[in-house]
C-alpha cells in the first residue's frame, strides 16, 4: 500500500547524493577565464584576476554592466579568495610573437554566493541554444559564415558569444539547409524562410543577420532575433568582427538572462512547488536527477517527500517560481512534462504542481 512519507533514515543515501550537485548545462567554463599578462608578479596577477573575475561575473549574472554595482566593485579589489587555481603558459600569438597566458578558475559556489549576497541574479549553465544564420558580403562575394569561408568572422562570433556565455550553434549547411534557405533569402531578411529552415534544429532562439564589409575594413550589419513569434530588429557596425557582433550578442544575452537568470529569494516561493516524477529506474537515475535539478539556478534544493517503485514526489525549494522552472526544464528535455493520468491518484493527497518523466537524455 502506497503511503506518504517524509525523507528519513531509509532515504539517507538519496539525500547525501542530492547534496553533491554540480553546475551542469550547455555552456562550459562559465567560471574559467584566460588572459595575456606581462609578468608573473603578484601585482600583475591581482590585476588580471580582477579583470577575469569581472568577465566571469558578467557571464554568470547575465548582467553586462555588473561592474557598476557597488558590491561587485568592492569584490573586484580583492579577487584572490575566489580563485581555486591558476597557471601560466608560454605560447605564441597569431603574429608569432611570444606571449604569457594566465588561466584562472573561480569557485562557482563563492561566485554565486557573492552575487546572491549583492541581490544580483545567477544564471546557471543550462542555457537555451541560439542558432545563427549569418551572411557576409565581402570582396569575395556573399557567403554563409560557418561554411568553408569567413573563418575570422566565425572566430569573432565564438569569442563574443563566450564572453557573454551564449550557447551559439551553427547550421549544418548540408543539402537540406541549402534547399531550405538560399543566400538571397537570407540577404532579403525573410523571417518566414529562416523560420522554416530553422525548424529542424528546434533552437529556442534564432539570430539572423546580413553583414557588409567596406574596402576600409569597416563592417555594417542588420539583424533579427527570433523567439517564437517575437522579432527584434537591430543594427550594428564596427571596425572589426568583434565590434560588429557585440550588439546582437549583448541583446541576446540580456534577453535570455531576463528570462532565465534568478535572484535568490531565500525560498519564499517554495510553497506549492511539489512535482511528481516517474521513470526513476534505480538509485543512479535518482542521483542524476537530483544533481541536475539542484544544478539549475532556480532550484535551491530538491527534497523527496514520497517514494514508491519508480515514482516519487519532490518538494522544490525555489529561488523563483514554477514558471521559471518550466522554462529551464524545457531547454534540454531531461525532465519532460506529461499529463497526470493514473499518476494523479498517487499524488491526490498532495498539491502537486506538475507531472514529469525522467529520461536523463537531452533532446
Amino acid at each position: 500500500m502506497k503511503q506518504i512519507i517524509r525523507v528519513s533514515v531509509v532515504l539517507w543515501l538519496f539525500v547525501v547524493a542530492g547534496m553533491s550537485a554540480v553546475v551542469a548545462g550547455t555552456v562550459a567554463n562559465l567560471y574559467d577565464e584566460q588572459l595575456v599578462v606581462e609578468s608573473q608578479s603578484p601585482e600583475s596577477l591581482k590585476k588580471a584576476a580582477a579583470e577575469a573575475l569581472e568577465r566571469v561575473l558578467v557571464r554568470v549574472s547575465g548582467r553586462g554592466d555588473i561592474a557598476s554595482n557597488a558590491a561587485v566593485a568592492g569584490l573586484l579589489t580583492r579577487p584572490e579568495p575566489l580563485i581555486t587555481q591558476y597557471r601560466y603558459q608560454r605560447s605564441k600569438d597569431e603574429s608569432g610573437e611570444d606571449i604569457l597566458q594566465l588561466s584562472l578558475s573561480f569557485s562557482p559556489r563563492q561566485v554565486n554566493s557573492e552575487l546572491q549576497s549583492a541581490g544580483l541574479p545567477v544564471w546557471s549553465a543550462n542555457r537555451p541554444a541560439v542558432l545563427v544564420w549569418l551572411l557576409a558580403d565581402t570582396a569575395e562575394g556573399r557567403q554563409f559564415v560557418g561554411t568553408d569561408s569567413q573563418a575570422e568572422l566565425l572566430k569573432d562570433l565564438k569569442e563574443v558569444a563566450q564572453r557573454r556565455g551564449l550557447d551559439v550553434q551553427l547550421p549544418l549547411f548540408d543539402l537540406a539547409d541549402s534547399t531550405n534557405l538560399t543566400s538571397d533569402q537570407l540577404w532579403q531578411m525573410s523571417v518566414d524562410d529562416v523560420r522554416r529552415a530553422s525548424a529542424r534544429y528546434s533552437a529556442p532562439f534564432v539570430l539572423m543577420g546580413r553583414a557588409s564589409q567596406f574596402s576600409t575594413g569597416q563592417w555594417i550589419a542588420s539583424w533579427m532575433v527570433l523567439q517564437g513569434d517575437e522579432v527584434i530588429r537591430l543594427e550594428s557596425e564596427g571596425l572589426d568582427g568583434r565590434d560588429l557582433l557585440a550588439r546582437p550578442v549583448d541583446a541576446l544575452a540580456d534577453l535570455q538572462a531576463s528570462k532565465y537568470s534568478v535572484v535568490a529569494s531565500g525560498g519564499v516561493n517554495s510553497a506549492n512547488s511539489l512535482i511528481h516524477v516517474s521513470g526513476i529506474a534505480n538509485f543512479a537515475a535518482y542521483a542524476d536527477m537530483i544533481t541536475y535539478l539542484e544544478g539549475l539556478a532556480v532550484v535551491q534544493h530538491a527534497n523527496t517527500v514520497w517514494l514508491s517503485d519508480n515514482e516519487l514526489i519532490l518538494e522544490l525549494v525555489l529561488n523563483d517560481d514554477m514558471e521559471k522552472v518550466k522554462r529551464f526544464l524545457s531547454l534540454d528535455g531531461r525532465l519532460t512534462e506529461e499529463s497526470a493520468g493514473a499518476m494523479a491518484m498517487s499524488s491526490a493527497a498532495l498539491s502537486v504542481r506538475g507531472f514529469y518523466r525522467w529520461s536523463g537524455k537531452r533532446l
